[in-house]
């Protein structure tokens, strides 16, 4: 394996700089993105963290709210069954 260091070799810099650059510039070019926004896209993504961060335990105190909301309302769906019995016997005689 070759040592980093001897990769490039410093009057090889400026030569491969402008060929980067061309490629950029060809890329933003039609897709109405600036050199600005293309530079602060990278940035952003080379300063985000790779692991998403921890999350935020919920308050005891907010969920309570919202669990007596949904005990107070009624439940739509509750229907005793004699009055589905006496309704498929209507359908039945029809």
């Amino acid at each position: 394996m070759m040592p980093v260091e001897s990769w490039l070799k410093p009057d090889e810099v400026p030569e491969l700089a402008a060929r980067a650059t061309a490629m950029i510039d060809a890329a933003l070019t039609g897709s109405g993105l600036t050199r600005e926004t293309y530079w602060s896209a990278v940035r952003k993504g080379y300063n985000t963290p790779y692991n998403d961060p921890p999350r935020k335990r919920a308050q005891p105190n907010a969920v309570a709210p919202a669990m007596a909301a949904q005990e107070s309302a009624p439940d739509p769906v509750s229907v005793p069954a004699a009055v589905i019995a006496a309704l498929a016997t209507e359908v039945r005689a029809v």
